[in-house]
């Protein structure tokens, strides 16, 4: 059996060499298959390895965040693709630095994350969106963690930063993109937005002011109405938009609960700036949502300022909010709106039975 097997390979050997010169373009196709697909391979199995140490990386991190968690929000600083290590430490800096001007002084920490996710375009494919996202909220169930931050740095300094967060129940994973400039003198205020984004993601507030007494949630919409009034020019639209919505729901909370008709009208204001730049085909339940602090907030002025315009006014504006929101079956907003309705037509009601006398 041993000594056949030389003459095995010498005959083969043989038939080779005779076959490359009978046929030489043959062979050397057969070859030139043989060696691609070594090479392939190859590639594909560096890969793997590569993949499996990278997961393996990922998993270890994670079960020590894990076991480390403690009271602080966690925010993940994932990669930033063409950002180098400066920009995410920058931007952790500005968390840390941040966060709790935005979340009654709650405590946050920082952690580099080795997760590369996709820096999606507007208008990527619905299905790869949720793909990512599914990726980000496992990556930070697996560590126990708040937010995921990841991004990329494109042609002319651009800046994409894409944030997650475990969403609420029976919802559908998905992130924010927040866009700046990088080599802006604008980037203290914009790592400090970004900051924010954080903090009503990880410890919300603003979104849900009437939850939270007036001389807690002051300081925080004090905080940020420089956003609002001098907002940093290369932060893209959706995160001014963001700022400014929340911004004036604070502000109405204040004005509805403290009494101070300050409140009030810049919240009507920022409310009326905010649908100035709203699609309400895009989202038709934001823009009920914003006609009905509209209506609430010239409601709340009519009935101190005895102005009966302001008052018929927001009837008529609350009653569009209504029918938008029930369109789109926001029905807590739209009942929101229904007692703020309310409580306007009573006014008008009873300032006519007393026969009370308008200012012009």
């Amino acid at each position: 059996m041993d000594s056949a097997t030389p003459d095995i390979l010498r005959q083969f050997t043989r038939q080779v060499i005779e076959a490359f010169f009978m046929y030489p373009h043959v062979v050397a196709a057969v070859i030139s298959v043989v060696a691609a697909a070594v090479i392939v391979g190859g590639y594909w199995a560096a890969r793997g390895s590569v993949q499996g140490v990278r997961s393996a990386r990922l998993a270890l991190k994670a079960q020590a965040l894990r076991a480390s968690k403690d009271h602080r929000a966690l925010v993940l600083m994932g990669r930033i693709g063409g950002g180098g290590a400066k920009l995410r430490t920058d931007l952790a800096n500005a968390i840390e630095q941040n966060f709790g001007a935005y979340a009654f002084h709650a405590p946050v920490r920082v952690e580099a994350f080795p997760m590369s996710l996709p820096a999606l375009q507007d208008g990527a494919p619905i299905q790869r969106r949720r793909r990512v996202a599914s990726a980000a909220v496992e990556a930070l169930q697996k560590s126990d963690a708040d937010i995921l931050i990841w991004g990329r740095k494109r042609m002319g300094g651009k800046v994409d930063l894409f944030i997650a967060t475990p969403p609420p129940p029976n919802q559908i994973e998905d992130f924010t993109t927040i866009s700046f400039k990088l080599r802006s003198r604008d980037f203290d205020a914009v790592a400090e937005a970004i900051a924010y984004a954080c903090a009503r993601r990880a410890r919300p507030v603003l979104n849900k002011p009437q939850d939270y007494k007036p001389e807690k949630l002051q300081p925080i919409v004090e905080a940020l109405e420089k956003f609002v009034t001098d907002p940093p020019a290369s932060l893209s639209d959706g995160a001014r938009l963001e700022i400014l919505s929340d911004f004036a729901s604070g502000a109405l909370s204040l004005g509805e609960r403290g009494g101070n008709t300050g409140w009030l009208s810049r919240a009507l204001d920022a409310r009326r700036q905010y649908l100035d730049r709203l699609d309400r085909a895009a989202d038709p339940a934001a823009w009920g949502r914003a006609q009905q602090e509209v209506g609430r907030a010239l409601a709340a002025l009519g009935e101190r300022e005895a102005d009966r315009a302001k008052l018929e006014e927001a009837v008529g504006i609350l009653k569009t909010s209504i029918d938008a929101l029930r369109a789109t079956e926001s029905l807590q907003s739209a009942e929101v709106a229904m007692r703020a309705l309310s409580r306007a037509e009573q006014t008008l009601a009873a300032r006519r039975r007393v026969g009370l006398r308008w200012p012009v």
